[in-house]
């Protein structure tokens, strides 16, 4: 053991030489002030430089002022951004940076820690239409003047944690020496907003925005051009649709006039395939300078957000496909009874003079609930699409293979040995005319289009026999075994096992008047073979190959 020159070991000299009387509580607290301190001194030139920035053009002290504020949704940065652009020709914009941290303008003029710069205007592309982009400003200080009065405006996005609600919002803030004139410069942005929105006269549709957020999104879409001599339905029922959701808006004025009500509902219903969604297409088709907005699938919650836009934007449909998934029997889950009343309220709560149809389309008319069925003032009209009768089915094969050499007896042929199908199994039959003509280096004529029908008919004979067998198994108790239902080393798809949503069975036969209301020939089994995978029904696609 070494020893110090006293002769003392080093340890015990060590020891000695520390103060018996220190508090290790009151050491901590004192370094903590210390480095709080440090960093205070070292940041306050940061501190004070977006002061200094605002105060040298407001002509006052900013931390004087008081900001007035308002929120928008998130999904709107593109209005809210052409709103702030309108309201001065000469404007410094200076960028805050990091962008998108700063909670607002008191953010910044505290900026206790000195950590926001100035820098760099970062803009965001940001969809206004199909295929179009505005780059949006999204971390910008305006500095202008309105009338000769300076005005300071900050647009940031607010998240949840920052308190800007469900799925966090865009703050815009103004300061101006001028209460008043700073009130009446964010009463002109809310009104910009409303009167010049990009969604107006548009096709979108509400986009989650993605796992585990509440965030929205918008996503744009070309509108359809289908003719009504593309439309094939029973008679009467195009017209009916039509001047109940196009018929109300182009006598807007004249309904007001004499104190009727302008918002209303109509329902499709009918089994997969039978154009539904066709429908809708061809009456978005029929109003070009209408707002639609589509809620399907989990974007169905999103009604309330969608209700409130459609009002802003004064003439509007908005369609809710496959609504039975949000309007069934009261005696399912809690969360889809919120949605349930949330359309209800809707419907029965908009004022009288919004210009605003509710179009619903369901394959399961039977679990809708009755209240929102048949109560007037929420279901104004409900619209059966059946499967087509024969006459029907002549013309959407004559519809689908107009561009082949198929005769009206072949037409007439297919029609007759297609019976108790919807209109889309008209669609795949003719695909699959034309892939096995490719496939022979052949025309796909009248020959070949029946061979398809046979062969797509035989098809779904032998899947009602299958599922008929494994129906009855399972009744038994009894189920196949593995290796009867894969091959081996196959692993089994999830995919098969997906039943999906239980649809209604197929009508029973009864006379072929041509008017399309009952199939006159319905095979045996129960089920629809073709709604998985054959009704090439998907309203956001916008498939344009029909047209």
């Amino acid at each position: 053991m070494s020893e110090s020159p006293s002769g003392v070991p080093a340890h015990a000299d060590a020891s000695a030489s520390q103060p018996a009387d220190i508090d290790p509580r009151r050491f901590a607290a004192a370094f903590q002030q210390f480095l709080e301190t440090t960093a205070l001194l070292a940041g306050e030139e940061g501190r004070e430089r977006f002061p200094a920035v605002l105060g040298e053009h407001l002509g006052v002290s900013p931390r004087s002022l008081d900001p007035v504020r308002q929120e928008f949704p998130d999904w709107r940065w593109a209005d809210v951004d052409a709103a702030l652009d309108s309201l001065a020709v000469l404007q410094d914009l200076r960028g805050v940076l990091p962008s998108d941290e700063a909670s607002g303008l008191s953010d910044l003029l505290t900026n206790q820690y000195g950590s926001y710069e100035l820098g760099a205007v970062e803009r965001t592309a940001v969809p206004v239409g199909p295929g179009t982009v505005r780059h949006v400003a999204t971390n910008a200080l305006r500095l202008f003047e309105v009338d000769g009065t300076p005005v300071v405006v900050f647009a940031t996005r607010s998240h949840p944690h920052m308190g800007g609600g469900d799925g966090g919002a865009i703050v815009v803030e103004v300061l101006c020496p001028d209460e008043r004139m700073a009130r009446s410069v964010l009463a002109d942005v809310d009104a910009h907003v409303r009167e010049n929105s990009v969604l107006r006269g548009q096709v979108v549709s509400f986009v989650d925005g993605g796992f585990d957020s509440d965030s929205v999104g918008i996503e744009f879409h070309a509108r359809p051009r289908v003719r009504a001599e593309d439309l094939i339905l029973p008679e009467g029922a195009r017209e009916r649709v039509e001047a109940a959701v196009l018929g109300m808006s182009a006598n807007a004025a004249e309904l007001r006039a004499v104190g009727q009500h302008l918002s209303r509902g109509v329902l499709l219903y009918g089994p997969p395939g039978t154009g539904k969604t066709h429908t809708v297409r061809y009456l978005l088709s029929q109003s070009p300078d209408t707002t639609a907005i589509l809620l399907q699938g989990e974007a169905l919650s999103r009604i309330r957000q969608a209700a409130a836009t459609a009002k802003s934007l004064g003439r509007a449909i908005i369609v809710l496909e496959d609504a039975d998934l949000i309007a069934a029997d009261r005696d399912f889950s809690e969360g889809e009874r919120s949605v349930l009343f949330d359309v209800l309220d809707i419907l029965d709560g908009l004022d009288e003079d919004a210009d605003i149809a509710f179009l619903l389309t369901t394959n399961r008319v039977d679990v809708l609930e009755e209240a929102l069925a048949l109560r007037p003032g929420r279901i104004d009209l409900a619209v059966e699409v059946p499967l087509p009768a024969r006459a029907l089915r002549e013309r959407l094969f004559a519809r689908y293979a107009r561009e082949l050499p198929v005769t009206p007896a072949g037409i007439a042929a297919a029609a007759e040995a297609s019976a108790g199908t919807t209109g889309s199994f008209a669609k795949e039959a003719v695909r699959r005319a034309v892939l096995d003509a490719l496939a022979a280096n052949a025309e796909a004529d009248d020959a070949r289009l029946l061979t398809a029908v046979h062969a797509l008919m035989s098809e779904a004979a032998e899947l009602r026999q299958a599922m008929g067998r494994d129906a009855l198994q399972a009744e038994d108790g009894e189920f196949p075994d593995e290796e009867d239902l894969f091959a081996p080393d196959e692993e089994p798809d999830d995919e098969e096992f997906d039943d999906g949503q239980d649809e209604p069975g197929w009508d029973a036969g009864g006379p072929d008047d041509g008017g399309g209301r009952v199939p006159d020939e319905a095979p045996a089994g129960g089920e629809d073979p073709f709604e998985d995978g054959l009704s090439g029904e998907d309203l956001l696609a916008m498939d344009e190959e029909d047209d």
